[in-house]
Parts: C-alpha cells; structure tokens; sequence
C-alpha cells in the first residue's frame, strides 16, 4: 500500500474529528497490519471545529482569507491596526499582528499573516482553542499592503463540534529490550487540504522505514505511532505525551525520529534536541551525500511539529523535513508535488537515525 495515493487521494481532506479522519486511521492501521505488525488505537476526546472560509473586504475590496481553526464565529467591521508580531512555528521569522478595532477602540478580530505558502491558508493563532478570537489568515503580500486605519470587513462562520473522538494509531517492532525508539508521523490534514506533502508524506515514510525494520534482531523496540490532529496545536503527540507521563512511561523512551513534509520543498531540514542529537543528524546527512543534494536548516525539535512535546520533555527527538513549499496548507498539495526522490532520502535518513538510536541512544539532557 502507497500511503501517499491512499491518504491524499483514497480519503482526501482529513480535518480532525472527521468521519474522514477515522477512514486515514483505518487505512494507516490497515498499511500496518500488511507489515505483519499489530495496530491498536489510542483514543481520546476531541472537541472538534468545522471552518468555513472567511470573508474578508479591505477598503472595500476583497482580499483572500485562510480560516483560522478554533475562531469564534462573528461579523466584524472596523479599521486596521498593527498591534504586534508572531513569531514563526519553523525558523526564526516575525510575522505582523493586526486588530480589527471599532470605531469606540474596541477590539473586534484579528488578522494574522500566513507564516508560509503562497496563499491565504487555514491555520491556528497563538493563542488557545477555546480563546481564539474571531480571526483570519492574509497572504503575506496581503500582510505587507494593509496598514493601519484601512475600513476592515470579516465575516468568520467557523463552528465548535463537542462529542467527536480522535485515534492515534501504534504498533511495536518487538526488540530486545522493552526500552522504545519511536518512529512517528501525523496523518491528519488542515481544511479542504489533500495533504499529500502534508503528511500523507511522512506517514508512508514511516511504513517504509518499519518494513526495513520488520523482522530484524532490534536492541530495543521501536514503537511506530501515527498521530493524529497534529494540525490543531499539535493534540494527538500531546496526548500521548500527557498519558506516557502520567503513566510513568516516559522514562523507557530512548529517542524519537519523526517524519513531517517529505515528499517536496525548498530545503532539508532538521530539527532536534539535544544538540548531540542534531549533530548526529546533521552527519548522518553528510555520510549519506544528501548535503550535497540539499540546502541544510536546522533548528530545535520544538514548535509547530509533533516532537515538541517530546523534546520538553527531555526526550532526545528529532524531525525530518523537507520545507517550505508554496502548496503548504492549500487544496494544491496534491500528490503531483511529490518527489520520489526527496522521499527516499528522508526514508534513509530516517532509517539510519533509527538504528542510530537502536543501538546507541543519545543521553538525556540534565
């Protein structure tokens, strides 16, 4: 099974708390079981959000909005002000902040800029699910034409949906000792997104590497997770780390290797912690010649990827990305966008950063 044609095309948009989301579940657990290995599910309660696109007139005329997830529903109307910046979830750039401010001073909503593509993309603000203010996304060219004052219409039409349910997906490569190396992806996509970079990508790069591994005399277990509603604040890796935390189980994981993005984008890049763990990366990279294929980023394990949680919690992880890319978050990142060859080598990588961890697992920082 292909899981990129299965996920982007098989299933389509899967927004967390979807019926479509339970059918990717269903494929990635079936990919699994081709393998040999035994899926189970990870359950959890969900209060999900069904976006609607935004509307959005400037000085009267109509600028491209991306829904932000979790916004509460309003019609707003006011003039534009900077009120500040945001900082990227990949890299180190600031993006600018505006209200939506009423003619009393009120704040009304909130326009913020897409941290990537090249379009108005569904995103999430900075802030919580349950305080997210009546929010939009503008194209960063938008961003850079809207200055204060302009006369601002928004119409936000999103809603909350309680009672919904969320599955990660987990199987275990049995090894020698019950101490685990996780090797994860998420398998859920932003709103009317086909997600085939994002992250049908990562997830078939995650049975590729476990088919390496199947049958193999492993030093340790590795635990193949899938995550879900990565796209909403990252909810499916926190949820595993809150419970693995609460169950005392923390402690017998000796490293992570995660795949998000693989299949098409500007740059490869790394993110790891500790900084022994990057640095084992970065020369993992350089043995298998992909520095001299690829323009190098690298950063820390945390922000807007599943090894966030991981990395708080002192637990060496590291992603493996190839990004950016124009279709990030769009209804174009479809499976025409993917390079066979961008995937393999992250599959490499990831496989040597695996067994990397199998045999040798990177200290914990103090």
């Amino acid at each position: 099974m292909n899981l990129i044609e299965a996920l982007a095309v098989g299933v389509g948009p899967r927004t967390a708390g979807s019926a479509d989301a339970e059918q990717a579940a269903d494929v990635v657990a079936e990919a699994l079981r081709e393998l040999g290995l035994e899926p189970r599910f990870q359950e959890f309660e969900l209060l999900a959000y069904e976006a609607e696109p935004p509307e959005l007139e400037v000085e009267g005329e109509r600028w491209d909005a991306g829904p932000c997830m979790y916004a509460h529903p309003a019609d707003v109307e006011g003039r534009a002000k900077r009120i500040g910046e945001v900082s990227a979830p990949i890299g180190d750039r600031k993006l600018p902040a505006f209200a939506v401010i009423a003619d009393d001073g009120r704040e009304l909503g909130r326009l913020l800029t897409s941290p990537f593509s090249r379009g108005a993309i569904p995103f999430l603000s900075t802030h919580v699910q349950t305080t997210t203010p009546p929010t939009a996304f503008l194209r960063a060219v938008d961003a850079e034409r809207l200055e204060d004052g302009m006369r601002v219409r928004l119409h936000i039409g999103g809603r909350f949906v309680p009672g919904r349910r969320e599955r990660n997906v987990i199987a275990d490569i049995p090894g020698e000792s019950s101490e685990r190396v996780l090797l994860t992806a998420h398998y859920d996509s932003v709103f009317r997104g086909p997600g085939a970079v994002d992250n049908a990508s990562g997830i078939e790069g995650v049975r590729r590497v476990a088919e390496q591994l199947v049958g193999r005399e492993l030093a340790r277990t590795v635990r193949v997770v899938a995550f879900a509603a990565e796209e909403i604040k990252l909810t499916g890796s926190r949820y595993f780390v809150d419970e693995a935390k609460l169950r005392g189980e923390l402690a017998s994981i000796a490293g992570m290797v995660n795949l998000d993005c693989i299949a098409h984008g500007e740059k490869l890049t790394l993110m790891a912690s500790p900084d022994a763990l990057l640095g084992r990366a970065v020369e993992a990279a350089r043995t298998l010649g992909l520095l001299e294929r690829y323009e190098l980023e690298t950063g820390p394990a945390t922000g807007g990827v599943d090894t966030h949680w991981f990395a708080q919690e002192k637990v060496p992880a590291v992603t493996i990305l190839h990004f950016p890319y124009d279709e990030y978050h769009l209804p174009d990142d479809t499976t025409e966008l993917v390079d066979e060859q961008l995937v393999r080598d992250a599959v490499d990588l990831a496989t040597t950063l695996v067994e990397s961890q199998l045999a040798r697992a990177v200290a914990r920082p103090g």
